[in-house]
């Protein structure tokens, strides 16, 4: 495979062979799993010692660890960046999965790395990619009880307004039925990074002190920097709301993966307040016209949602 499997993980860790290894379609015994552990309790560090015990293809990769991590998710992806490249493991890309999360499909693990090999322009050209996220496990992957979700973002003419609202979902069918489109920011819950264009590319925001909106801002970057966001909405994975979670006895911390001042940092850096809620994004946007000149933002910013999916030729 060229791709190993990151998780960045604060206590829970009853998630692993309770919830994904469990329900998942997908065998975790083909993959290499990394996990970056973001301080959790002692008694859930034993826990995680005794899976990596148990699993030879579990490995902790941040041990000696002993206070949390600002912006952990994208911390993570930096660590797991090194751990892969002291130990000689050469795989281009970094698959983030949240603790919720786990592919749909029996042949996920094959299909994402026959997508990999097929579409190889991504190497040089993808920052970040995704999936087609689906929210309701019994009915498993039916378009017709409810679209899934396959990105996120506000530039898009037409994204903030129902039923989007923020998201790409409920969209025209070809938006499903399509190899890839750009997008402007996958669903961070399950993203492929690629761990070159990271390294040289992405400077990791510290005043991100939570989840929420740090891959809002490393997809920001990409597109900053010329490189593109994708969806591959052929590969699908779960994203658990609670329908399974919910049964498992877990710590639970609301406050870890969201902070009141995320929206503001976001603003500060690209001069929009991110979210449907904002009516005057598209105002904002303009206002900070100048510093996306010729950038991706741009394009998409004058593209519509009803225009169907665009490929990378599109803004080139």
């Amino acid at each position: 495979m060229n791709f190993v499997v990151l998780y960045c993980n604060k206590n829970q860790y009853e998630m692993f062979e309770e919830f994904s290894f469990k329900y998942s379609e997908a065998d975790f015994s083909k993959v290499d799993v990394l996990i970056f552990d973001d301080n959790s309790l002692p008694e859930q560090k034993e826990k995680l010692k005794e899976l990596c015990d148990k699993y030879s293809n579990i490995k902790w990769i941040n041990p000696d660890v002993n206070s949390d991590t600002n912006n952990a998710v994208v911390s993570s992806f930096e660590c797991a960046d090194t751990y892969l490249l002291k130990n000689n493991i050469d795989v281009n890309w970094i698959l983030f999965f949240e603790n919720d999360v786990f592919p749909f499909q029996k042949d996920f693990w094959e299909e994402l790395n026959k997508t990999i090999e097929e579409h190889d322009f991504i190497n040089d050209k993808v920052g970040l990619f995704g999936f087609s996220s689906y929210q309701n496990f019994k009915s498993g992957i039916k378009r017709t009880s409810g679209n899934p979700t396959i990105g996120r973002g506000c530039l898009l003419n037409g994204i903030l307004e129902p039923p989007h609202s923020g998201w790409y979902k409920d969209l025209p069918d070809e938006y499903y039925t399509t190899d890839y489109f750009v997008v402007e920011v996958p669903n961070w819950q399950s993203v492929c990074v690629n761990r070159k264009l990271f390294r040289e590319n992405i400077e990791i925001d510290l005043e991100h002190s939570h989840r929420l909106l740090s891959v809002d801002s490393v997809s920001h970057q990409f597109m900053y920097k010329g490189f593109f966001n994708l969806v591959f909405p052929k590969l699908a994975v779960y994203h658990d709301s609670g329908e399974l979670k919910d049964d498992i006895n877990l710590t639970i911390d609301n406050s870890y993966s969201r902070s009141n001042n995320s929206h503001e940092i976001f603003k500060n850096t690209w001069g929009w307040s991110w979210g449907y809620r904002n009516k005057d994004l598209r105002n904002q946007f303009n206002s900070s016209f100048p510093k996306y000149i010729d950038k991706i933002q741009d394009k998409l910013f004058n593209m519509n949602v009803n225009d169907g999916p665009k490929r990378i030729e599109d803004f080139e």
